[in-house]
């Protein structure tokens, strides 16, 4: 997986990664940061640190022996999509760090009413409260985290690492595009602020996962653009790229995904859209940026010792 004397850390995904840190940890530059702001900051130095390590790094891992480089360029491949829990729930304090605890609703809502002239998040279920609708929605709902690792893990059992690297990289910088507009535009989302839907439906088997995993493992403030559906629109356009077979069960996934998201009120209808426009954007610009920090990164090849 590492052409011997290459670079082991410093590829794509790992600069990514450390330019999302550093941009997120301005956060914590912010009056309103936690008392523990120093510890967090040192996280994000070291994870930026090991990430685009200095040269003289790369040159000792690029002299390590080959099953050594193949574990650790493995593990690095991988790290940043098992980091995604971590990630999503440090976003609410980074958040509040920024903005103490203010949230944008109001602002969505208004623009909300103006796209769509009604509140779907709030009139879709209650127009057509049906279990058979329900639950097919929460399930689609639920898919998202097959839609995130299940290609991506398919290709690397597949042995298909140039794709496997290509799909990871446009994921992770949909969920960091996303994540960043979690930190500094946080918007709650109709979830926090009105009840959800209830009668039958609240009696579905799939109702009650989505709501008990939401519970367990919401951020707060982590809405608007929706990342279930801009990270699924992101990965939907990558399987039609490299893995053209599973594209229509992908592409299906992400559009229940997507109305299940507004039907269940967790995310307002704008959500879904603002979502669905940043994920079609990250992936024109994966490719040709993939691309050039691939370019920068050989240029950190150095000799491999004897």
């Amino acid at each position: 997986m590492t052409a011997p004397g290459g670079p082991v850390l410093g590829l794509p995904l790992d600069r990514l990664f450390a330019l999302y840190l550093a941009v997120a940890a301005v956060a914590l530059l912010f009056p309103h940061r936690p008392g523990a702001w120093p510890v967090l900051l040192a996280l994000h130095v070291l994870a930026i640190a090991v990430a685009w390590p200095m040269p003289p790094i790369q040159h000792s891992l690029a002299g390590a022996r080959p099953g050594i480089r193949r574990v650790i360029r493995g593990t690095a491949d991988w790290l940043p999509l098992l980091l995604i829990p971590l990630l999503y729930t440090e976003l609410a304090v980074l958040n509040r760090a920024v903005h103490d605890g203010r949230y944008f609703d109001t602002m969505i809502i208004a623009w909300e009413q103006l796209l769509f002239r009604s509140q779907p998040s709030q009139e879709w279920a209650a127009a057509a409260p049906y279990l058979w609708l329900s639950e097919p929605l929460h399930a689609a709902y639920l898919s998202y985290y097959f839609i995130i690792f299940g290609p991506p893990l398919l290709l690397f059992l597949r042995g298909r690492t140039d794709a496997f690297r290509r799909v990871a990289f446009a994921v992770m910088l949909s969920f960091f595009a996303h994540y960043l507009f979690f930190i500094y535009f946080p918007v709650q989302g109709p979830r926090y602020l009105f009840p959800a839907p209830g009668g039958e439906l609240a009696a579905g088997p799939f109702y009650q996962v989505a709501h008990r995993v939401l519970e367990a493992g919401s951020a707060q403030g982590a809405a608007f653009p929706s990342s279930h559906v801009g990270v699924s629109v992101t990965m939907t356009l990558m399987v039609i790229r490299h893995l053209p077979r599973l594209a229509p069960l992908i592409g299906a996934l992400t559009a229940g995904l997507a109305f299940g998201a507004i039907y269940g009120g967790f995310h307002y209808a704008i959500d879904a859209v603002a979502g669905l426009i940043l994920g079609a954007f990250v992936w024109l610009a994966a490719r040709p940026l993939y691309d050039r920090l691939l370019s920068q990164s050989r240029g950190l090849s150095v000799p491999a010792a004897p």
